[in-house]
């Protein structure tokens, strides 16, 4: 990943401070990909789930059954509302067979990203709990469910015009630069934890230190720009996975190396990519990561030259694919 993956990021950054007209991109510039601003969605709760329905009907007939069931029987708390709890999740309702997402929709992209994420998730839930397993190979490991959701992100690219209009090219593009910026981080937060346990009486600046050494290793394109918090290394503070999910978050990075190369086989076979998803999916917690893996003809992430691979692809599909503004 430092060898392959940092250095396509740092290439993006380079892209992004030219999209720009900055010399650098500094911290908080990070999240604004274009000068015209990020692709927003073009319309409400109901509008989106309006579309959601015609894109999961369009997708595949198990999709469609499952979104119609999730619509018939009003399985979404969607939208933010005060004194509401934040953030997104899926959960279950296993009594009824039934998924249900939790979210708190704020009119940005990340609303999109919700009704392919967790949907993912509920998806999951919904085709496993309707198979013979017993109840503890239902749940499959937390690498392995965060396939389900980060593939369903990308495999439904055909549709995302339903939600973007006119710039459904421009939220492909950061979508596909945020996911690929993750995994440098993710993989950061995963050594700063085991440092964390293996040497647990370091000072609180010596944990600042160990964050800001790490943060050179694998985003060295970073310029806090002498910003007093992160500047001393605090940023780490801001990660609840590691206060909350100890050794959590490396789950993340698999997953999205999985679901990079789902998107990979769909942009040569969709029809294939599909199949080999919902043999993924309907496996449920009945099969290891890497037996899943194997049977979906999908890649280990840590086996020789998957990085490498998933990294020249992608990398050609934002090169072909960029935009400027």
């Amino acid at each position: 990943i430092r060898t392959v993956i940092t250095p396509a990021v740092d290439r993006m950054r380079k892209a992004q401070a030219k999209r720009l007209g900055l010399d650098s991109v500094k911290y908080y510039d990070e999240s604004l990909t274009f000068t015209g601003g990020n692709a927003d969605p073009v319309g409400g709760k109901d509008y989106m789930v309006g579309q959601a329905t015609e894109m999961y009907g369009a997708l595949s007939p198990e999709t469609k059954e499952f979104f119609d069931f999730m619509t018939k029987y009003e399985l979404f708390d969607l939208e933010t509302r005060p004194g509401k709890h934040l953030g997104g999740y899926c959960t279950s309702l296993p009594e009824y067979k039934a998924p249900f997402i939790f979210s708190n929709f704020n009119g940005t992209s990340a609303d999109v990203d919700v009704l392919t994420h967790e949907a993912g998730h509920a998806f999951n839930a919904y085709r496993v709990m309707r198979k013979d397993y017993p109840m503890a190979l239902m749940n499959a490991t937390m690498e392995t469910c965060e396939c389900h959701s980060m593939s369903m992100e990308f495999l439904t690219q055909d549709y995302h015009k339903y939600f973007f209009g006119a710039q459904t090219a421009k939220y492909e593009q950061g979508h596909c630069d945020d996911a690929l910026m993750f995994i440098p981080y993710g993989c950061m937060v995963d050594e700063f934890q085991h440092l964390m346990y293996e040497n647990e009486n370091l000072t609180p600046d010596e944990r600042n230190e160990t964050w800001l050494r790490l943060e050179k290793k694998y985003r060295p394109w970073i310029d806090f720009d002498n910003l007093p918090f992160y500047s001393r290394g605090g940023g780490w503070q801001q990660q609840l996975h590691i206060y909350l999910y100890p050794l959590y978050y490396i789950d993340y990075c698999m997953a999205q190396t999985v679901a990079f190369q789902f998107w990979i086989a769909s942009m040569h076979d969709r029809t294939d990519a599909w199949e080999r998803y919902m043999r993924f999916v309907d496996a449920g917690g009945s099969k290891t990561f890497v037996e899943l893996c194997h049977d979906s003809g999908i890649k280990v992430p840590y086996e020789p030259g998957c990085i490498r691979e998933i990294g020249s692809e992608i990398s050609q599909w934002l090169h072909k694919n960029a935009r400027n503004h």
